[in-house]
């Protein structure tokens, strides 16, 4: 009758010391984006990326949300740790590069999309986007040479980025 009783105390106690399983720190936010409630999303991300400040992808979320908020300075900031964190993550720099241009500041852009490009050159947005900053900033041959790889990645299939 010990025995029983020790074991049923036992699998107690191992059961309540079992870890519950690990949440996606950035769920409540997306949940917030996703019904455009933004400012709280931004909010519940500042909040994760406190948590969890060296999550690049948790900083890439927390960018895309302070977009959506109308935050662009917020969202550079983020892409900014982002790429100190990992600097060659593409995925950070062409969310970086994509702010810039909307915010009309093409050379940030160029400079992005370039280092972008070099990293991931079968990315379609990394490539197109050189193309179209360097066009737009005069530098002909470099335009030129983007505008010939993005046909390629085109005929290839778009490369990964619209698969």
């Amino acid at each position: 009758m010990k025995r029983i009783l020790l074991s049923i105390l036992l699998t107690a106690l191992t059961s309540a010391c079992v870890t519950p399983p690990e949440t996606d720190p950035g769920a409540v936010a997306a949940a917030y984006a996703a019904s455009g409630r933004y400012d709280e999303a931004a909010r519940e991300i500042d909040l994760a990326v406190r948590a969890h400040p060296s999550d690049v992808g948790l900083r890439q979320q927390a960018a895309t949300i302070h977009t959506q908020a109308g935050s662009p300075d917020q969202a550079v900031n983020h892409l900014e740790a982002a790429i100190e964190l990992s600097p060659s993550n593409a995925a950070s720099w062409i969310q970086l590069a994509e702010i810039e241009n909307s915010r009309s500041n093409v050379a940030d852009a160029y400079v992005a999309y370039r280092r972008a490009s070099e990293l991931a050159p079968e990315d379609i947005r990394a490539v197109s986007g050189l193309a179209l900053t360097a066009d737009s900033l005069g530098f002909a041959d470099e335009a030129r040479v983007a505008y010939a790889r993005w046909a390629e990645l085109e005929r290839e299939g778009g490369g990964p980025a619209s698969r």
